[in-house]
């Protein structure tokens, strides 16, 4: 199983705490984006389409609902006609609350996307100011009602936190979500954060929290930033973590493909430009978008699966690990694992490594500490 990725690297205007590549425009007419796209959906359908199915399709980025419908439905048509729809599981939208108009929504949902992500950040006016967000917290509220109403009963809505962000906005925020029934959530923590060892503890505080409340509300923390209802985790988000194939379309976009998973084969992982016209300039010269490109041995693949299953609630499987990854853990680290378990960081059942709740506020550093080879 695969996933397909569609970057919208578009926004109206900065956002300070936003890493990601973006470009700040008031343009409304993005065809030579859109056509730029479909060159490279084309590409990769040649090369990939018969390798593995695509299973999920996931528009982020920037601010993609800036794109017009018909920009969105041009694409979605594409990836249609070059990938077998038949093989479709999921299909995620984002849409920032300000562009959630009913005609939109509807429009998403005819054309079918069966997912929606909100780029909602809080509730409290205080916060989003703080942000710099484009829309209200009474934006918010609307956008979720409209989802609803448009037929999006898979709905997500990301969360952000830092460290400057009073904790009781943070609880409140929270509380709404729950109050409001958001059947599933992310939370975002914000890169503009301090890196003081105070504003550190104040994000863990922060994630602690959510974690604890939103447990103790029926959430399942399927993976460490995402909560879902029984039945709503993102299908995108599980493929990911479970290490499978992804191919990125878009400026900046990444992709990871793992051909021929037998002892000998080598893992792959590409970057595209970070230059919405030279991405395209390059793509109508017929050549690839790429600015960077990596072989990844035996040794850095497995080391990726580690790194992304210990961020999961079903956690890393050793014995998988060892056999696709030609990593034996527990011989490698037995005593650095028996040490984590005494310190109640992490659980070992059924041949699968867990973290605790306490462990998941270390994740990094335990990874580190299990990676690390002489």
């Amino acid at each position: 199983m695969a996933g397909l990725y569609v970057h919208v690297p578009f926004r109206r205007a900065t956002r300070p705490f936003d890493e990601s590549y973006y470009v700040v425009t008031d343009a409304t007419d993005f065809g030579e984006y859109k056509t730029a796209l479909q060159r490279e959906l084309r590409a990769y359908a040649r090369e990939y389409a018969a390798e593995e199915p695509m299973t999920t399709v996931y528009a982020g980025g920037g601010r993609p609902s800036l794109l017009p419908l018909e920009t969105i439905h041009d694409l979605l048509t594409t990836v249609v006609e070059v990938f077998d729809a038949s093989a479709f599981e999921e299909a995620t939208a984002e849409v920032n609350p300000a562009d959630a108009t009913p005609a939109y929504l509807h429009g998403l949902r005819h054309m079918g996307f069966d997912r929606l992500n909100l780029d909602v950040l809080s509730f409290l006016p205080e916060t989003l100011d703080a942000f710099d967000a484009p829309h209200s917290a009474e934006d918010a509220i609307f956008a979720i009602r409209q989802a609803r109403t448009a037929g999006f009963d898979a709905l997500t809505v990301d969360l952000r936190f830092d460290a400057e962000q009073p904790f009781a906005h943070w609880r409140a925020t929270l509380q709404l979500a729950v109050e409001l029934q958001i059947p599933h959530i992310t939370l975002l923590e914000s890169s503009s954060s301090p890196t003081t060892e105070s504003a550190q503890e104040a994000l863990a505080d922060r994630l602690e929290y959510a974690m604890t409340f939103l447990q103790s509300e029926g959430y399942e923390q399927y993976e460490l930033t995402h909560f879902a209802q029984p039945g709503h985790r993102s299908a995108h988000q599980e493929h990911y973590y479970a290490h499978d194939n992804q191919l990125g379309v878009g400026p900046s976009a990444e992709s990871f493909w793992w051909t021929d998973r037998t002892p000998a084969a080598v893992g792959r992982r590409w970057t595209n430009v970070s230059d919405v016209n030279r991405y395209a300039e390059l793509l109508r010269k017929q050549y690839p978008p790429v600015t960077y490109r990596q072989t990844l041995n035996r040794r850095a693949l497995a080391r990726e699966y580690v790194l992304l299953r210990l961020r999961t609630h079903a956690g890393l499987d050793l014995e998988h690990l060892q056999e696709q990854y030609d990593l034996d853990l527990r011989a490698a680290k037995d005593e650095v694992i028996e040490s984590l378990q005494g310190h109640g960081l992490l659980a070992v059942e059924n041949d699968r490594l867990h973290l605790t709740n306490r462990g998941r506020l270390l994740t990094d550093g335990i990874a580190e500490r299990l990676l690390s080879f002489d």
